[in-house]
């Protein structure tokens, strides 16, 4: 049974903060907020593991891209829905949803280590998890939502 209005738009928002915290944890940057989840859901660790499979295969692109961006912080949010919309301009599926997060945890992480952007992490939180309902929520519920697509072990 799918998750439904608040519910399914705090459930988005557990799964991208609980990721967020994970790559910020993983660049030694520690913020109130973002602490540890010490018993993440299978399916969490599984969305970090595929997640981390794709930053690591793309690397080169991962590492260089907020840089090519040029954002302010008056530009960031405009920039952060551009290139979700085209992420999904083709179509949507896992593997871009994957990508989707990992672009908004680069993004976070990148943020984090500038002075002047450093107070758009939670907004970077809200902008993916609000895209995601309003945008992905339909497709993901007809595809067997979070739980019995990440709550496996099995590649996506």
């Amino acid at each position: 049974m799918p998750i439904v209005g608040e519910n399914r738009l705090q459930s988005f928002h557990n799964i991208v903060k609980d990721y967020i915290a994970y790559k910020l944890r993983q660049h030694n940057i520690f913020l109130a907020g973002y602490h540890e989840n010490s018993s993440p859901s299978a399916a969490a660790c599984h969305l970090r593991r595929v997640a981390d499979e794709l930053i690591e295969e793309n690397s080169q692109l991962f590492d260089s891209m907020c840089d090519q961006l040029h954002l302010t912080h008056a530009t960031t949010y405009s920039t952060f829905v551009g290139i979700a919309d085209e992420i999904f301009q083709s179509g949507k599926n896992w593997g871009r949803i994957v990508a989707f997060l990992a672009f908004g945890a680069t993004l976070a992480v990148y943020c984090a280590q500038k002075e002047d952007l450093a107070q758009n992490i939670d907004n970077i939180v809200e902008w993916v998890s609000v895209y995601m309902d309003q945008n992905l929520s339909g497709w993901i519920d007809d595809n067997g939502g979070w739980v019995s697509t990440f709550g496996r072990a099995t590649d996506l």
